[in-house]
């Protein structure tokens, strides 16, 4: 296996990963700034776009991963770009904000939001926080323990 599945390069990617996914917030500076959240700048546009997302998973790689070789560079943009991605999606699933995300900004500023918004922003495990821990928190860790247990079982002998 190549460096992208072991030790250091593995958590190094994880983190990227996760800085990606919070990444498209960044555009909340524009609130103080006076950015209507309707604009391609406001919240919820150009940086929750699937552009951004490939855009900024290719810079990250390049930029931070530089050591990789050829296939685990592909492997970590990918995750780095479906990471990114993941937060539109989110984003698409609620109904507590005024707009939803710009999929295909800079090209259109048109929103989406998904039919089905289990993110809602009500009372009990309704809350922000109850509903994302049901639909998103709890089926990601049982893919990174389906992914951990993979990867043990597959691991050679000698190796940590």
């Amino acid at each position: 296996m190549g460096a992208f599945y072991q030790g250091e390069e593995r958590r190094r990617v994880m983190t990227l990963a996760a800085i990606c996914a919070a990444a498209p917030d960044l555009d909340l500076i524009g609130w103080p700034l006076g950015i209507s959240a309707d604009s391609p700048l406001g919240h919820r546009g150009l940086t929750h776009s699937i552009p951004f997302a490939l855009l900024l998973g290719a810079f990250v790689t390049i930029a931070f991963l530089p050591t990789l070789a050829k296939r685990e560079r592909i492997a970590a943009a990918c995750a780095l770009i479906l990471a990114t991605i993941t937060h539109g999606v989110l984003d698409a699933m609620t109904s507590y904000a005024p707009t939803g995300p710009a999929f295909w900004a800079p090209f259109t500023n048109a929103r989406y939001r998904f039919v089905w918004t289990p993110l809602t922003g009500v009372g009990g495990l309704h809350t922000d926080f109850g509903r994302e821990l049901l639909v998103v928190c709890l089926p990601a860790l049982a893919v990174i323990g389906v992914i951990e247990w993979r990867r043990r079982l597959t691991r050679l002998p000698g190796e940590r």
